[in-house]
């Protein structure tokens, strides 16, 4: 799993690659701690590379759309694959995380 964070004015792109599974989220956590803690206005996750979410994965998620929104902030997941976006759906959180 890699994780790519760029940062322009107050936009931060997440861009994720490979397997969130439950090995992979402690470093993921890790990677975005800062955006916990310093939530930016504006945050993209970019899963068009993302091949699989393990359900602590969703709940980093979530834990982030908290963190942002709470600040003021906005999140929007992006490109998923039809399989990482039927998990979504099948949790009910797409509408939280997929604005279109």
């Amino acid at each position: 799993m890699n994780t790519t964070i760029t940062k322009e004015d107050g936009f931060v792109r997440v861009a994720l690659q490979g397997e969130l599974d439950t090995q992979a989220c402690a470093r993921f956590q890790e990677d975005i701690a800062g955006l916990m803690t310093a939530p930016p206005a504006e945050v993209e996750l970019d899963l068009s590379e993302l091949e699989y979410i393990a359900s602590m994965g969703i709940r980093i998620f979530i834990s982030l759309l908290k963190a942002v929104v709470a600040a003021g902030g906005s999140l929007k997941a992006t490109h998923p694959s039809p399989a990482i976006r039927e998990i979504f759906d099948m949790t009910g959180l797409s509408s939280s995380f997929f604005k279109d």
